[in-house]
């Protein structure tokens, strides 16, 4: 099997292998030892340049290890910080199995600037390791981009003492760090310690077959190739050519001189019909004996098999040895006389490896093969046949494809432009995608007055389009972005044909919340309504309606209109049963959205199926980063309900701590920690992690989260008995919601929220609070209305106390009151005493006591 689908990304697996030896392969004690002694370091740092037996060495190590290993043999396309990972996480589960679901769930989170959770979330995994392991990057020089860089820089900062890893690479510059170097972390292999020694030299010769050389024949090849593993093969290779063994040129080979060597040495002497079947093949990435024989010919297979054995610089890829590549040296330089010796075939040559790939559904590598050889035409058709599946690859991928075409062409189909521009957006290349933007709208103003109506049209929805999700996604302008989508719809109202392909956003467990713009910037309510059923309408002829339509019904829920939030969220769900590529992040937000809409109608039992139908939907699914979102909504579900317990037992299986490192991804999660703090008694530890979910929030342009935090410090400042800076907090909370009418993110908190805003509204009409920019009173009462009786009453001094506590508390108060001392009351329950503790805070807390005897008092006036 050559590819398996990983979530959205597909993966080769012989990346992931370990290189097969070469049948002659000479051992090297001394430098193994020096590998094997720099398992007492964190990381092993091979380094030369090319030919010096980088790959060779650290394989053969590898495979002499009593450890478990894993290898991912890297290429220029693993210049993306989610494909980088998505590999490397499968190299780590083939050294020590399959990482946990909560290792996965931060992986979900991974984005671009935003690697430090996920991090944690995989060294902390590695920490618990029984048996230690080691962690192997190959060709490490490709890689360039920051973001990869810097993680795996984190990662060593931070490496469990039972994990090595090793890089092989051409070099390290920029990527070292001294400090490393000064606290002894890592052990380097140079070019020096790799140039093969008089011994090595010897035994070399003895490998490959040519004993009969003399000693000071062998002393002089060590001499003048300095040890350089590629030119002693290619001594030897020119020897065996030679059949009469006369005397050879010693020309000293570097790797400097190594195209002269080459070409004098070996090319040169070997047959032509040799000679020809390396050139033509030199095009290909890999190669097997079918694809040979479809770029060189009927005897291609053949030659192939007859290279091997010849050792003519081939590294197999499996263990079946079926795949090959040429050594990177070998290779390059192939394809340098090919592209010199005959350019125009050598873009025949792209183009049939292409066909082969395509017919062997090889779609990635025919993509790339066409390009290869400028056969854009082709690539675009294959693009267009592609576009279905296109949603399942990364659009890094596909910014790659799509910038190789040259742009006077890429104009030309208007819909692979504006798909291209979007894959810039996705990478948030915004200078750059403005500038494709401009050049559109210049394009346009030049060329559209020969184009037909419908042509005009086409161009202008596209162009609306992007414009739209740019300025929706990045410049946070909703009513610009309003306006774009209008305009689009005018000119396309059928929707866009642009080529999506998969965006690596994490799963959310709000679609609204990841995409409401920034603080203060607010959609007036009447526009939001048209911007959100326009944006439906737009989406529908593309099958992608259903993530806006549940984005919508998200929306109407935060504003308590649950019958129409029902409708639509249903709505969403019901179309993720259809043919849905990730239909978790949907029907993930929908189900724990419609939960909420079952719990404000006491409906516990439907809220608790919602969230179970679709935890057992992700399993089924792999939906892998589902679980923890699935199973914080579960826990808040049953603290609310007065079991803590299940509030404990969630944050003890995730492992999740306030020391955590926190993205704006995952302020979902721990926005929950601090709910779970707060009813356990840790007041302190819950204000500065709320203080610090604040900054991240606003931050990253989540406004609707930081109103959450907001209220719910107002509820900490409360229980901290700092009820006038808990009414500041409550009214900053307030300021905030009023222009998008929002209600749920207050009734949802409870009947603490409702205490606070009953005295809230007496504050205000005893003159007490005078902000200008105070919300209306109206609008408090409108919240405080969407509480039902219990609230309005509260605000009178009315509430019952059955109603203010939850089940469990209004037990434990009725314990209380009778004179039950707290071992007695924890031996009735079943539970235990921190439990116990933390609920009677709570009681203190909601009826603003400070001991047993004034919350029973206080208790008791509740009663009448």
């Amino acid at each position: 099997m050559i590819q398996e689908r990983d979530e959205s990304h597909f993966l080769l697996l012989t990346k992931l292998k370990l290189p097969q030896p070469h049948y002659q392969t000479v051992t090297r004690p001394r430098l193994l030892a020096r590998l094997n002694a720099g398992l007492n370091h964190r990381a092993t740092f091979v380094t030369a340049p090319a030919g010096y037996g980088k790959t060779t060495l650290v394989s053969d190590w590898a495979r002499q290890l009593d450890r478990s290993v894993g290898w991912l043999s890297l290429d220029d396309k693993d210049n993306d910080l989610i494909r980088f990972w998505n590999y490397f996480m499968k190299a780590i589960e083939q050294a020590i199995g399959s990482l946990s679901d909560s290792v996965r769930a931060s992986n979900a989170m991974l984005s671009p600037g935003q690697y430090e959770p996920f991090m944690v979330a995989l060294l902390n995994e590695l920490s618990g390791l029984n048996e230690p392991v080691i962690l192997i990057l190959d060709d490490w020089h490709v890689i360039h981009n920051t973001d990869i860089q810097a993680s795996v820089s984190y990662f060593i900062e931070y490496l469990p003492s039972s994990v090595h890893l090793c890089f092989s690479s051409r070099s390290i510059h920029g990527f070292l760090k001294s400090r490393w170097i000064s606290r002894d972390w890592i052990q380097e292999i140079h070019t020096q310690h790799l140039c093969f020694n008089l011994q090595e030299t010897v035994d070399f010769f003895h490998t490959v077959e040519m004993g009969e050389l003399q000693r000071e024949q062998i002393e002089r090849i060590q001499f003048q190739t300095e040890g350089w593993v590629t030119g002693l093969r290619l001594v030897s290779l020119s020897i065996h050519q030679d059949e009469g063994r006369r005397a050879f040129k010693y020309a000293q080979s570097t790797p400097e001189r190594v195209d002269l060597y080459l070409f004098e040495e070996v090319f040169e002497s070997l047959d032509k019909p040799t000679r020809q079947f390396l050139l033509n093949v030199s095009i290909l990435q890999r190669m097997n004996g079918q694809l040979c024989q479809v770029i060189a010919g009927e005897h291609g297979a053949r030659m192939l098999a007859e290279m091997e054995k010849r050792n003519m610089f081939l590294i197999p890829l499996d263990e079946d040895r079926d795949w090959y590549r040429f050594h990177h040296v070998f290779g390059e330089f192939l394809l340098k006389q090919q592209r010199r010796l005959d350019p125009a075939k050598t873009n025949v040559l792209f183009q049939s490896a292409a066909a082969w790939c395509e017919s062997q559904g090889l779609l990635e590598e025919a993509i790339d093969y066409y390009l290869a050889g400028t056969y854009y035409s082709e690539a675009i058709h294959l693009l267009e046949q592609m576009r279905s599946l296109m949603v399942r690859r990364e659009f890094s991928t596909m910014k790659v494809w799509l910038s190789a075409i040259p742009e006077e062409l890429l104009m030309q189909y208007p819909y692979l432009f504006f798909s291209y521009i979007f894959s810039l957006l996705w990478s948030q290349e915004l200078e750059l995608s403005e500038r494709y933007l401009q050049l559109a709208e210049k394009h346009y103003a030049a060329s559209s007055a020969s184009w037909s109506p419908e042509e005009k049209d086409r161009y202008l929805g596209y162009l609306y389009y992007v414009r739209n999700f740019k300025a929706t996604q990045y410049d946070m302008d909703m009513i610009k972005g309003l306006e774009y989508i209008r305009l689009s719809l005018q000119h396309s109202p059928t929707g866009t044909d642009l080529i999506f392909a998969s965006p690596h956003m994490p799963l959310s467990p709000s679609i609204y919340r990841s995409y409401n713009g920034k603080r203060g910037q607010h959609l007036p309510r009447g526009l939001s309504d048209t911007f959100f059923l326009s944006m439906i309408e737009f989406m529908k002829p593309m099958g992608l309606q259903d993530s806006v339509v549940v984005c919508y019904g998200e929306l109407l829920y935060e504003r308590n209109e649950l019958e129409q939030a029902e409708d639509y969220l249903k709505l969403g769900l019901h179309g993720t049963s259809q043919a849905h590529y990730q239909p978790e992040k949907v029907y993930v937000p929908a189900s724990l959205f419609l939960a909420r809409i079952s719990t404000s109608r006491q409906d516990i039992s439907q809220a608790e199926k919602w969230l179970e139908d679709a935890y057992r939907r992700a399993i089924e699914d792999g939906a892998k980063a589902a679980p923890i979102l699935l199973d914080v909504e579960l826990a808040r579900l049953r603290m609310e309900s007065g079991d803590l317990s299940a509030a404990v037992e969630w944050r003890d299986r995730y492992k999740v701590s306030s020391d955590d490192p926190v993205s704006v991804y995952q302020l979902f999660v721990y926005i929950f920690l601090v709910r779970v703090l707060m009813e356990t008694g840790k007041s302190q530890e819950a204000w500065a992690l709320s203080e610090r979910l604040l900054q991240i929030a606003v931050k990253g342009h989540r406004p609707m989260d930081a109103l959450e935090i907001q209220v719910l410090q107002a509820m900490l400042l409360q229980m901290m008995d700092k009820p006038q800076q808990a009414l500041l907090k409550l009214e900053e909370a307030l300021i905030f919601a009023k222009p998008d009418d929002y209600i749920r993110v207050f009734v949802d908190k409870g009947h603490l929220v409702a205490q606070l805003l009953g005295e809230y509204v007496q504050h205000r009409q005893k003159g007490n609070i005078r902000d200008k920019n105070a919300p209306s009173l109206a609008y408090v009462r409108r919240i405080l209305s969407a509480f039902g009786g219990t609230a309005e009453s509260s605000v009178q001094g009315k509430a019952t106390l059955e109603k203010l506590l939850t089940p469990r508390e209004y037990a434990i108060f009725r314990y209380m009151e009778e004179g039950m001392d707290n071992p007695a009351i924890v031996e009735t329950l079943g539970i235990g005493m921190g439990t116990l503790k933390a609920h009677i805070n709570r009681i203190y807390s909601k009826l603003q006591a400070k001991n047993r005897v004034e919350a029973i008092t206080r208790g008791q006036e509740f009663q009448g």
